[in-house]
């Protein structure tokens, strides 16, 4: 494969694999059995108390079946988590020298991360998918500095790329220092919905990226 057809299937791939993630749990929200991990008598879900992982478990928190939400979420986030891993199966080409290979490598584990979670349901293999989780956020982590660092240093930097990097890597950050002091309650529910969201818009502006750039090659 040629590198013009790889950065346009990787650009491809991460848009599309965004997108369908943005709108599939939201489908989904609309058939969670009910309950929150505070309150297992709530009805539906609740946007600012449930998780997003809850949509994907096989049972909802009011011990409901999820016999909708659990497939379309679960499917969802391991197609975005093989979006991932296609997106950055080529992001050596467009950040050069050891900064692509890095980033590629973590990116790779990040997308590994999502998919982990998407396989192990919380309510069935909840140590597994906190693994999964954790690969996901601290790869994350690790790719939103690495891009940040090279496209600040970058005399063709995007301005407001550099910035939206800049963002994710201090709420992803800040996330995972909730993980770490065990934070409880709606606000680590909002940081996570506010994270993934995020997350989302700069994978999309990412992937532009790479189009143009395979325009170009």
């Amino acid at each position: 494969m040629n590198s013009n057809n790889h950065m346009k299937i990787s650009g491809y791939s991460g848009m599309i694999g965004s997108i369908q993630f943005i709108i599939i749990p939201i489908i989904a929200m609309f058939f969670y059995g009910g309950g929150t991990i505070w309150n297992h008598d709530a009805i539906g879900y609740t946007f600012w108390e449930n998780f997003l992982s809850d949509l994907g478990r096989t049972f909802a928190r009011n011990g409901v079946e999820n016999k909708i939400s659990s497939p379309l979420f679960n499917t969802s986030l391991g197609l975005f988590g093989t979006s991932i891993v296609l997106l950055h199966s080529s992001t050596f080409r467009l950040f050069k020298s050891v900064w692509g290979y890095l980033i590629t490598l973590t990116g790779i584990i990040s997308g590994f991360g999502m998919i982990i979670i998407a396989l192990a349901p919380d309510n069935v293999l909840h140590d597994l998918h906190m693994l999964g989780v954790w690969v996901w956020l601290v790869a994350l982590l690790i790719i939103a500095v690495l891009i940040f660092i090279y496209d600040f240093r970058s005399k063709e930097r995007n301005q407001h790329f550099v910035i939206l990097s800049l963002m994710m890597a201090i709420l992803v950050g800040y996330h995972i220092s909730q993980g770490f002091m065990d934070v409880r309650g709606p606000l680590i529910v909002a940081t996570q919905k506010v994270v993934v969201y995020l997350n989302c818009a700069w994978y999309l502006c990412l992937s532009s990226r790479f189009l143009d750039q395979g325009k170009m090659i």
